[in-house]
């Protein structure tokens, strides 16, 4: 027997509740990026944008700056579709059909940032777990706003399939990321997320050119072409799931994710003949966060050694809360809609600290922060 199986294993960190328990309390330092890029855009088409476009890119800005400046541009298009920036899009994209090349400009920018943000950390040499996290966190944002955005723009899509489309999503990032932590490299197959973003950009410069009415209208059966759209992107996202889940481990984790996150599909049953699309915009927005802390608790396992959690108790305490007020007769209408707005903040809040909290841990291990080099080299 060899000296090193003598050698005493380091205890496993513990925490309080509520705090992180570390089973792999080093795993920042061992910190090795893979990946397996066979996206066919990426390939034959963006390889040729992203030269020209990294020349825009001062040369020692922070990769993750780079990044989070990226989402902006999806965060500013959701704005337009939920009818945030420029009203309901049932009116204004009827006498503003302009609005949806902005959407579509939003997009481009969100993926050109999302690919040069490696390029610059490669630029740097600032690769590191601090970077894959603040990428794929982001990234778990993305995944859901822009069906509940097209969905807000477009109220003829029955909210009861939205409710539990957004679970679809949830599902696919998750599945996603837990298939990079099985097989340890993250792959884009020919026909990935960069294709399907492409095809989105595409169909809202169509909406552009063609009009809202078009894809609002019903034709064929009564039904309208915004239905084959959207049922396509369902069906996209969960056969991406249902092929990340070959690759992957843990279904029965991914089960308490979704009984977490099915109450507040319910509440949005529940609630939008009630209170109309309000409760779609914040229903949908809960079930999307919450998916995210999930996501989130999936990359910290596989980036910084945390113990990945079953079930997160504050999410199931919401869900009992808002499913009582939605439910319960007699209650004012203000009451649930009350709650869920602050279920919203608290978990905003849980996600800030999420991130803060990663941020943190590798920088107490490696040296190096959120903006790192930029801070460095102005210490």
């Amino acid at each position: 027997m060899g000296v090193g199986c003598l050698a005493p294993k380091r205890p496993v960190e513990r925490h309080g509740f509520g705090m992180d328990r570390y089973i792999d309390p080093d795993r920042p330092l061992r910190y090795e990026y893979r990946a397996d890029n066979r996206s066919i855009v990426d390939k034959y088409l963006l390889c040729h944008w992203w030269p020209i476009a990294i020349r825009a890119i001062p040369a020692g800005a922070p990769a993750n700056l780079v990044s989070m400046v990226g989402n902006l541009g999806s965060y500013f298009s959701f704005l337009i579709l939920s009818g945030i920036l420029f009203g309901p899009v049932a009116v204004s994209g009827i006498e503003h059909p302009w609005i949806f090349g902005l959407v579509a400009l939003g997009y481009f920018f969100y993926q050109t940032l999302d690919a040069l943000d490696g390029i610059q950390a490669r630029r740097l040499g600032a690769s590191g777990p601090l970077g894959e996290f603040v990428d794929h966190w982001f990234d778990s944002f993305n995944v859901f706003l822009l069906p509940l955005g097209l969905a807000l723009a477009f109220p003829v899509v029955p909210y009861q399939i939205v409710a539990f489309a957004l679970l679809v999503f949830a599902s696919a990032d998750w599945f996603q990321l837990r298939a990079v932590a099985t097989l340890g490299v993250l792959v884009f197959p020919p026909v990935s997320s960069e294709e399907g973003q492409v095809v989105d950009q595409i169909f809202f410069l169509l909406i552009w050119i063609v009009g809202y009415r078009f894809f609002a209208t019903p034709l064929v059966f009564g039904i309208p072409l915004i239905w084959v759209g959207y049922f396509a992107a369902v069906a996209g996202m969960l056969w991406t799931a249902v092929g990340c889940a070959r690759d992957s481990r843990g279904a029965h984790l991914h089960l308490a994710e979704l009984l977490s996150l099915a109450p507040l599909s319910f509440w949005i049953l529940a609630m939008y003949p009630r209170i109309g699309a309000s409760a779609l915009l914040i229903g949908g927005l809960l079930v999307g966060f919450s998916g995210s802390r999930f996501s989130g608790e999936l990359l910290k396992e596989r980036l910084i050694g945390t113990r990945y959690p079953v079930i997160i108790p504050d999410i199931v305490v919401m869900d009992v809360v808002l499913l009582g007020c939605a439910f319960v007769q007699g209650l004012p209408a203000w009451l649930p809609t009350t709650t869920a707005l602050l279920a919203l903040l608290w978990t905003w809040g849980a996600l800030a600290r999420q991130f803060t909290k990663t941020i943190a841990r590798v920088r107490s291990l490696t040296g190096k922060g959120l903006l790192w080099p930029l801070v460095s080299a102005r210490a």
